[in-house]
């Protein structure tokens, strides 16, 4: 029974849909204005709506002995993950038209949302008079694409429901230092699939300067992020209490490997964003006491 659950919260973007939600929320702690939570609510379920889509859909049930685990569950659980996107897109437009932010989050929302459809559908002329592409079949932009949506979304999103300005310090430091945190992670699950890309020619970081460049890439973004020392917390336990989930992102990068098991990128790669939302949250309730 708790394999069968946890399984499910992993396979299933519940873990990640959470730690999207806590990472807003640790954002606005960080910046010390209350924040409603309909708006990490909202960006939970658009999480759990947009990472379940693929699983959703139909797929060959005759499996190849060797599946991933993770691939066999999604094949396996279709049905419940169909009942999850169509609940989850039900909450998304429920919190989106009851929202007091509606008329500050239209324009960002849309751009994201444009931004995804290109990341996949065919929208960029192909090579040569070749098949057309997206964004994501551009070398190198997958990875970058995926950084700037996601602290768009946990850093942007509730800096304008908040009124904060975009360029100010405490909020153009904090997406500075969330991008190259989740280029890092990222950069994890690229070497997962570094061999899949390269049979579906998916030009990403990894299969372009190799695997051990790819990791040494993404320990070089785990610097860069520790870096960006964000103003106002306290130089010593504030910033202590940050270089947790600093040091364990570094520790995942390394061990990384192909052959790992789906549950050292579903459940330690995934879970440190949510150990990184509750760093920032504590770190900013030492700030605010």
């Amino acid at each position: 029974m708790f394999w069968a659950v946890a399984d499910a919260v992993l396979y299933g973007n519940g873990l990640l849909a959470a730690a999207a939600a806590a990472l807003v929320a640790a954002s606005a702690r960080y910046w010390q204005q209350p924040l409603p939570l309909s708006v990490p609510g909202l960006v939970f379920v658009a999480t759990l709506l947009v990472y379940n889509l693929n699983g959703a859909r139909r797929h060959n049930l005759r499996l190849p002995p060797n599946v991933p685990a993770r691939r066999r569950w999604i094949v396996q659980h279709r049905p419940l993950l169909l009942v999850v996107v169509l609940g989850s897109a039900a909450a998304v437009l429920a919190l989106y038209f009851t929202s007091p932010f509606i008329e500050r989050l239209t324009w960002f929302l849309a751009h994201l949302a444009l931004l995804s459809l290109a990341y996949s559908w065919p929208v960029l002329p192909g090579r040569n008079g070749g098949r057309r592409r997206g964004l994501r079949d551009i070398p190198g932009l997958k990875t970058l694409l995926i950084g700037y949506v996601w602290s768009a979304v946990t850093v942007w999103l509730p800096a304008l429901c908040l009124e904060q300005s975009l360029v100010s310090a405490p909020v153009g430091l904090l997406f500075a230092r969330r991008f190259f945190f989740i280029l890092a992670i990222a950069l994890v699950f690229d070497l997962r699939d570094i061999s899949r890309d390269r049979r579906a020619g998916t030009a990403t970081l990894p299969v372009l300067l190799g695997y051990e460049r790819g990791r040494y890439v993404a320990l070089g973004c785990v610097v860069a992020s520790a870096s960006l020392v964000l103003p106002g917390l306290p130089l010593t336990t504030g910033q202590w209490v940050l270089a947790v989930p600093t040091l364990l992102t570094a520790l995942v990068v390394w061990f990384a490997e192909e052959a790992r098991s789906d549950y050292y990128f579903a459940l330690l790669a995934d879970g440190l964003l949510l150990v990184q939302a509750v760093a920032l949250y504590v770190a900013a309730t030492m700030l605010g006491t």
